[in-house]
């Protein structure tokens, strides 16, 4: 028996799940050196499902102004064709979801093509950065977060720069 290679659409891949790529549409969010769309697919669970978001990275100035953390979901990262910088603070105070840390407290990691992160609830964490090439980034987290698990902090007049 021989098997001929298929190209992958929503139709051919349709009876058996559902394919992660940048959406057909506009974002749903975005900033310096980054765009979001959120809830692409839903992978099921017990209580609520999972939402599968696609971040679209270019290289921008690497700073951030601004955080957010979760308080009842985790979030997985997974960057696709490089590597990426990702930016957290530990999930201090759990009873004030929107007091951050101090940015002392704030660390950088790169994250190499090939690796994942999984941040622990409360974490926080913004956008990945791409460093020196455009990438994409595969996002999975709780449905729904953005609306109702969302704690964000701007600090736009004191951003945080990366060295």
């Amino acid at each position: 028996m021989e098997l001929s290679i298929q190209d992958l659409t929503e139709q051919a891949f349709g009876p058996f799940g559902k394919i992660i790529a940048q959406p057909d549409r506009g974002e749903d969010a975005q900033g310096p050196g980054w765009k979001w769309w959120g809830e692409n697919a839903l992978m099921e669970s017990a209580d609520r499902p999972y939402q599968i978001g696609y971040l679209d990275l270019k290289p921008a100035e690497l700073k951030f102004d601004w955080a957010e953390r979760h308080m009842r979901s985790a979030e997985l990262i997974i960057p696709t064709g490089g590597n990426c910088l990702v930016y957290v603070a530990p999930p201090d105070y759990p009873n004030e979801p929107e007091r951050m840390p101090p940015f002392e407290r704030f660390q950088v990691f790169k994250v190499r093509a090939g690796q994942a992160v999984l941040l622990d609830r409360g974490v926080w964490h913004g956008a990945p950065l791409a460093i020196d090439k455009p990438l994409n980034a595969i996002v999975l987290l709780l449905s729904r977060t953005g609306e109702l698990d969302l704690s964000l902090v701007r600090f736009e007049e004191n951003p945080v720069s990366i060295k």
